[in-house]
């Protein structure tokens, strides 16, 4: 991968959290960790497109890449407990010149939580997938090696095939949609879906193969694959899109989920407290409430207002602007005993999504 690419990945990643996170939480965020606060940090600070952009080096690797940008002068730590990393004067030039190339704040723009993110590339290997089988069928051939070979996807993808009784009407509805999509992205972004799509006629590029072809970062042409994929799920709901719509799925599908949070979700649907699912579950609340952060951060429609009052999350979002931190712990003792934590951490939740 790229040196200059990953480097910029740390970088950002460090002057998001602005020294409020520790060394490790970047390790974490780009090894992509599956835990609950690195999710949900990834999430606050914005940079929910970064986790897990390193998650073929091992924690060792990436930890030895933070702390040579830290040797070099670029990265900064704050001393005590809780140490926490920011990005040093030359670390922010260095960053300007690798954002200037890559293009990393649009891609992180592009979604707002991990959850988004991993919706964004299921959306992406689904399509594909489908586009490949009309392909194949309009040439008259069934048999062909599939390229996504996640069975979960493939089922998925046969099921939006079913509600199509006229198979070549549904691939000149596809085209048609495909066509609208691509006329509203730039000619770079045109050629770095169509070329990463495969058909009968020709095999899709691979990631490394397009970043050579546009002088690149493999690292940068998969993440901006999965930012034009986020950004044409938000334009689904126009109705424009009617077969992508079905492709992509219902934006509160739990498939994002843990499946522990999902078991937690349907019993919340249910009209179970959070008592009565720490009880019947027999877990510790603090885990429960994990899931409730979970689920928040995956579906911005969650109605937290049963676990946190408009009124308290008003009073956390003013906390936030007053004192410039994202800190729970600095936020609970600005507030009060009376906020406990999940109140916070949902407050959180939807500052970084915009809503309350």
């Amino acid at each position: 991968m790229n040196i200059q690419f990953m480097e910029g990945l740390f970088l950002l990643a460090a002057s998001k959290f602005q020294g409020e996170r520790t060394p490790q939480a970047i390790v974490h965020l780009l090894k992509g960790r599956k835990n609950n606060q690195v999710i949900a940090d990834a999430a606050l600070f914005g940079v929910s497109m970064l986790y897990g952009a390193l998650h073929a080096f091992s924690v060792e690797e990436v930890r030895r890449m933070l702390d040579d940008l830290i040797a070099r002068g670029w990265l900064g730590v704050r001393p005590g407990k809780k140490a926490g990393v920011f990005c040093l004067p030359a670390g922010e030039a260095a960053l300007m010149k690798r954002e200037a190339r890559f293009r990393y704040e649009a891609c992180c723009r592009s979604v707002s939580s991990v959850h988004e993110k991993v919706r964004a590339a299921r959306f992406w290997k689904k399509l594909s997938l489908l586009i490949q089988t009309f392909s194949y069928w309009i040439a008259g051939e069934t048999l062909f090696y599939p390229v996504v070979e996640q069975r979960e996807l493939q089922y998925e993808v046969k099921r939006v095939i079913k509600t199509y009784p006229d198979k070549l009407e549904a691939a000149r509805r596809m085209k048609e949609e495909m066509v609208r999509w691509m006329e509203g992205l730039a000619e770079e972004e045109r050629m770095l879906l169509l070329r990463r799509l495969s058909g009968k006629a020709r095999a899709g590029l691979t990631y490394r193969q397009l970043a050579s072809m546009l002088d690149t970062a493999e690292g940068a042409v998969e993440m901006h694959v999965l930012r034009l994929a986020a950004e044409q799920l938000r334009r689904l709901s126009s109705g424009a899109y009617p077969m992508l719509a079905k492709v992509a799925g219902s934006r509160s599908d739990d498939a994002a989920l843990t499946q522990t949070a999902r078991w937690t979700k349907a019993l919340l649907a249910a009209g179970f407290s959070l008592e009565e699912i720490v009880r019947q579950r027999g877990l510790k609340p603090g885990t429960i409430e994990d899931h409730i952060v979970e689920i928040a951060i995956a579906d911005p429609a969650f109605d937290i207002h049963p676990f946190v009052s408009p009124e308290k999350v008003e009073r956390i979002h003013a906390i936030v602007r007053e004192k410039g931190t994202k800190k729970v712990g600095t936020i609970k003792r600005e507030a009060g005993d009376s906020y406990n934590y999940l109140e916070i951490r949902l407050a959180l939740v939807r500052a970084s999504q915009g809503g309350r």
